[in-house]
């Protein structure tokens, strides 16, 4: 599963997903530099938890997901 945020033009996300080598789970932020974090947990309550902290804390620091508008893809415009 992977976050979207942006603040001004800047843009972050992070990802929690299976460690590829192991049966853990990686909690990995990426950030606008590219630069990114990972962080381990073997008990899916633990990385979840990490989550929704990590959420509230991004939207206190002006971090906003980015609007979806609806999906138009296949869709002719309007004439």
């Amino acid at each position: 599963m992977i976050w979207f945020f942006e603040r001004q033009r800047a843009r972050l996300h992070y990802e929690i997903r299976r460690q590829t080598d192991g049966s853990n789970y990686e909690l990995v932020i990426t950030f606008p530099d590219g630069r990114q974090e990972i962080e381990l947990y073997a008990d899916p309550s633990a990385v979840t938890e990490r989550s929704i902290k990590l959420d509230r804390a991004l939207t206190d620091e002006g971090w906003k997901r980015p609007h979806v508008g609806p999906r138009t893809a296949g869709r002719s415009a309007p004439s």
